[in-house]
């Protein structure tokens, strides 16, 4: 685990609470799953939890949005190793 991704996926969860988002309990649910998963160093658990984010990304309706939330998630995925 490294602060960097912690502090992103925390900016990823904000973003997702925003009101505007708010359809997206699932995604929500997802990521903030996955920042459990990391800080309790359960490496697969994480991974598991970012690509079902993943999957749940398109409750975005915003497109700029919810390319920004994907691209966070692929590198988060990315840089698990």
């Amino acid at each position: 685990m490294t602060d960097t991704d912690l502090h992103e996926l925390d900016r990823l969860i904000n973003e997702v609470c925003e009101p505007d988002a708010s359809s997206c309990e699932l995604l929500l649910e997802h990521l903030e799953r996955a920042r459990t998963y990391l800080l309790g160093q359960m490496p697969e658990e994480y991974i598991f939890s970012l690509w079902l984010a993943n999957e749940a990304v398109n409750c975005l309706a915003n497109e700029e949005r919810r390319d920004r939330a994907s691209e966070s998630i692929h590198h988060l995925i990315e840089t698990s190793d």
